[in-house]
């Protein structure tokens, strides 16, 4: 059984924004420890320490974006995480934050303006008396063969089943 995951496009915004936004603080924080690690004695923190500080604060900010977008189900909060993210990248870099945040508010605002998904529904008929299930429910006369070998089974249940979508790998609603 295959089962294609399909991402939204404010999914796939978020996650081209977050990458591109991991890229130079993970590199930097690595350079940094990389560096400290040769010369023995922490000297760069004298110089780089708030820098250092300022990356990691982009990398967690990355991160909570990409879990929010795959993980919460609810659009209207997404959206709202999205742009608040975006407003807080741009507090912590100042200008070098435009493109994130530019990037965040648009995927923000696809996420707030997109309509949920109604969930598959599978319809089944069964006769009370008989327990039998039923075929061509989709006909106004679904019941008329059942009725011709039973002309006494006149009740019927409908049941519902709401099939699980795979529209993401969220878990929360």
């Amino acid at each position: 059984m295959i089962i294609y995951l399909t991402m939204k496009l404010y999914q796939k915004l978020t996650l081209i924004t977050a990458i591109l936004g991991l890229i130079i603080p993970l590199l930097g924080v690595f350079a940094y420890v990389f560096i400290n690690s040769l010369t023995g004695i922490p000297v760069l923190a004298l110089f780089l320490g708030t820098a250092v500080l300022i990356a990691i604060l982009i990398i967690a900010i990355n991160i909570a974006a990409l879990v929010v977008t795959f993980y919460i189900r609810n659009t209207k909060l997404v959206g709202i995480i999205l742009i608040s993210c975006g407003t807080l990248l741009f507090l912590t870099v100042q200008i070098w934050g435009i493109p994130g945040l530019v990037l965040y508010i648009v995927s923000g605002i696809i996420a707030l303006r997109e309509k949920p998904t109604p969930p598959i529904r599978k319809y089944t008929i069964q006769c009370l008396t008989c327990d039998k299930e039923l075929n061509g429910i989709n006909s106004p006369d679904f019941a008329k063969d059942h009725l011709v070998d039973n002309p006494t089974h006149l009740e019927y249940r409908v049941f519902v089943k709401i099939l699980p979508t795979t529209d993401s790998t969220s878990k929360f609603p």
